[in-house]
């Protein structure tokens, strides 16, 4: 009898030791977080910004601007045509800009600014202006008409430039090195 028992038990062991144990099924967490309140409000933004855009290309009229497929506008107020070198990824380039808003105000002057040194693609500046330079050769000055997602999008630099806003930057850039 005692066998019989010992013999029942170890069999029970063995079968529970080798039973695979039920997965444990994934715990889904909803946020509950409905995105599309967040698209639409961008979707009307962007349409604002690009009716107020248009409004001051159309005002301009001395200047035809080229829409830049990255989602800003150009214009070179000083073009050198026959130059082929434009800044790439890792040269230090020296440039000088102002900024305003889409009514003609000045928020930053150039003297406020002054002379800026950036490594192309290596540190943080402006997107637009991280985009636009590589079109431009030495010594040209470009307008550039930016949203405020290829600027400061919704924080604004949290000094002169609001969230939202849409700028105009007048750029010259100075000195390409490699």
């Amino acid at each position: 009898m005692f066998n019989r028992v010992v013999l029942f038990i170890l069999v029970t062991i063995f079968v529970i030791a080798c039973s695979q144990p039920k997965p444990r099924m994934p715990i889904n967490h909803s946020s509950g977080y409905d995105q599309s309140s967040s698209i639409a409000f961008n979707k009307k933004l962007y349409s604002n910004e690009a009716t107020l855009i248009e409004a001051y290309i159309k005002k301009d009229s001395t200047h035809q601007y080229i829409n830049s497929q990255h989602g800003f506008w150009y214009t070179f107020i000083n073009q050198i045509p026959n130059d082929t070198i434009m800044p790439i990824k890792g040269d230090v380039i020296s440039m000088v800009y102002d900024v305003q808003d889409l009514y003609g105000n000045e928020i930053y002057s150039e003297k406020e600014i002054g002379n800026v040194t950036y490594r192309v693609d290596k540190e943080e500046i402006i997107k637009g202006i991280q985009e636009g330079i590589k079109w431009m050769n030495e010594g040209e000055t470009v307008k550039f008409l930016f949203p405020s997602h290829k600027a400061f999008a919704y924080h604004g630099d949290e000094k002169k430039i609001g969230p939202n806003m849409p700028i105009v930057v007048n750029l010259k850039l100075v000195d390409i090195k490699n």
